[in-house]
């Protein structure tokens, strides 16, 4: 609760207007509304956000209606490369395999 809003028309208005603006986070960290607002007088170049106050997002979502070289909206499956899931993949095996060998692992990843 302490992040929402953390970032509003305040900070918007401290980027650059060639800067853009990613959100990979939680989606309440942004306020949306002062996103658009900034985007839409070239405040700042862009944004890419991977998460969002309402998921899914609403198709009917203002930010939407922006060019796709403004906005850059992905449904919180930015991580999704072939490398990232083969980390996954790699990692949770690892968990497995310590676990079953009453390893602690050395990376600080946790087996419970």
């Amino acid at each position: 609760e302490r992040t929402r809003g953390l970032i509003g028309a305040a900070e918007l208005a401290c980027m650059r207007p060639s800067a853009y603006l990613i959100n990979t986070a939680r989606g309440a960290i942004v306020d949306e509304s002062s996103l658009l607002a900034a985007l839409r007088a070239d405040g700042i170049a862009g944004a890419a956000l991977d998460v969002h106050h309402v998921e899914p997002f609403p198709a009917e979502h203002p930010l939407r209606e922006l060019s796709p070289h403004k906005v850059l909206l992905t449904p919180h499956v930015g991580w999704q490369r072939i490398e990232s899931r083969q980390r996954l993949v790699d990692t949770v095996a690892d968990n497995i395999c310590a676990w079953r060998d009453g390893r602690v692992r050395q990376d600080g990843n946790v087996v419970n």
